[in-house]
């Protein structure tokens, strides 16, 4: 046995378990290091934004570029130790799941973090882990990690969803480019269960959302029902908005979605994807995944 550790973070609260193999600690100074990232310049609310970029000049000094850097580092909050992981991989996956479940991305590298980045817990998810769910998740997560061994690219499918996801839930997105991530995690998902579960025949985009939610046991929303009237609404927006550069009809970002009334439809394609995800890494049984997509509402979330 070999075992892997990294650091990692940023999380601003304590966190000290072992599950199965999986460790995870907190480390020194975690009051410090949540001063300093509370009253950084850049944050504002529950987020915090890549600082402006600061270049040296040959004269000495820096300069500062009236753009942000865009890639930022936060503080490491944390340790997570697996006893068995013959590299670290197999922890970064951990990391990834953990990031998911507390609904904040963590990360082992040294600057992981892109444009903004919640610096509170169940900020980019809508759902609250209950009872002993975070102990179920990771060993949630390293079922998933074994039993994909032989397929490795399962493992980097289920994180590119996530981050998809995560990227999506920036505040000063525009709602195309809010459509466009989730659009792609809603990819990434089908990509996943396609190679879970190969259906008997190629399907459209207009009938992989449905064939997805139906074999996880997932609703299937009234955008993505190939039965409604006037055929499955997120596919007729995808296609010219890929293809011809058209959102609503319109260049993109000159329309919106929903204007008059209507679904919140981004709200909802995030719901969705964090209950496939759920229903994905192995948490079928659960009361969260049936649960209605189209409120800001948060949702229990009982992995047990």
């Amino acid at each position: 046995m070999s075992g892997q550790q990294s650091e990692f973070g940023y999380y601003p609260r304590p966190l000290d378990i072992t599950v199965g193999p999986v460790s995870i600690a907190t480390r020194d100074g975690l009051d410090d290091m949540v001063k300093s990232v509370n009253e950084d310049e850049w944050r504002e609310g529950k987020w915090i934004y890549s600082p402006f970029r600061e270049v040296s000049h040959l004269g000495g000094g820096l300069n500062t570029r009236p753009y942000p850097a865009r890639v930022f580092s936060l503080p490491k909050t944390h340790d997570i130790t697996h006893a068995t992981a013959p590299d670290l991989d197999q922890v970064n996956f951990h990391v990834w799941s953990l990031s998911f479940f507390k609904g904040m991305r963590f990360t082992i590298t040294e600057a992981g973090f892109l444009d903004s980045t919640p610096v509170e817990p169940d900020v980019l998810v809508d759902f609250l882990l209950l009872g002993g769910s975070l102990e179920k998740s990771i060993e949630l997560a390293e079922a998933f990690w074994i039993d994909n061994l032989a397929v490795p690219e399962r493992a980097r499918i289920w994180v590119a969803a996530v981050h998809a996801l995560f990227l999506s839930q920036n505040p000063q997105h525009l709602q195309f480019e809010r459509f466009l991530y989730l659009y792609t995690a809603l990819d990434a998902c089908f990509a996943l269960a396609k190679s879970l579960n190969p259906p008997a025949r190629n399907l459209s985009h207009g009938q992989r959302i449905a064939w997805m939610c139906d074999w996880l046991g997932v609703p299937v929303p009234a955008w993505a029902d190939p039965a409604a009237a006037g055929g499955v609404e997120v596919a007729a927006m995808r296609n010219p908005m890929i293809h011809e550069g058209l959102y609503m009809g319109e260049p993109l970002g000159f329309a919106l979605h929903g204007v008059g009334g209507g679904p919140n439809l981004t709200l909802e394609m995030s719901g969705l994807v964090s209950r496939l995800l759920v229903a994905l890494l192995g948490a079928r049984n659960n009361r969260y995944i049936t649960s209605s997509t189209g409120t800001r509402q948060r949702q229990g979330l009982d992995l047990g």
